[in-house]
């Protein structure tokens, strides 16, 4: 069986790259390309038999990782792994999250990526990072979502209301923050957030 792989990048010099190392890795692979996510979302229509999506997140027609969120809702069995440049362990957590199967660095070297594409067809979770280990900072769904209002500039009782908890319960939210960041202050958790990937503008 031929199999099917879509490559959505929207650069077309790192399309053409990935698609020559999709096929070494798997030869005989009918590679399918889009430039933006209309015609990604077209090719899919055009090919519900896709065994594979090779995801970057940036790219025209979608906003931050609304474009994860929206394959993944439509196409849910469909293996789809992001590879970007985006490769914090918040980042890459919060796709994990939303339903990818995987992440590659693009920093990633051409065997590493070769050695990649054949363990994601042979069923193998794969997440390769170009990040650090040591700035790896684990966070809650609603300790995030506290930290997306800090970064908006509110106020405790207006994080309380807009996350519908108690405003005790966000004054521990961010002390933790405060603590897991290593900051003194919310302006720095949130710059340091920014910087780490927790926070997509």
């Amino acid at each position: 069986m031929t199999l099917k792989v879509l490559i959505i990048e929207d650069h077309e010099l790192y399309r053409d790259g990935l698609r020559l190392l999709v096929l070494e890795a798997l030869p005989g692979t009918t590679v399918l390309e889009a430039g933006d996510f209309a015609s990604a979302r077209s090719r899919l229509a055009e090919h519900p038999d896709t065994d594979l999506v090779l995801l970057d997140i940036h790219i025209p027609g979608t906003v931050g990782l609304d474009g994860l969120k929206t394959l993944k809702a439509n196409h849910p069995a469909l293996p789809l792994v992001v590879v970007s440049t985006v490769d914090h362990h918040a980042s890459i957590q919060q796709m994990l999250q939303l339903g990818a199967d995987g992440f590659i660095a693009k920093t990633s070297s051409r065997a590493v990526m070769i050695q990649a594409f054949q363990a994601i067809m042979d069923g193998e979770e794969v997440i390769i990072s170009g990040q650090d280990p040591a700035e790896a900072i684990s966070l809650s769904p609603r300790q995030i979502a506290t930290l997306e209002q800090l970064a908006l500039g509110l106020p405790n009782k207006e994080i309380a209301s807009q996350l519908n908890i108690a405003p005790a319960t966000v004054r521990e939210y961010v002390s933790d923050l405060l603590m897991r960041f290593e900051c003194d202050n919310r302006t720095q958790v949130v710059l340091k957030a920014r910087r780490l990937g927790f926070i997509l503008d």
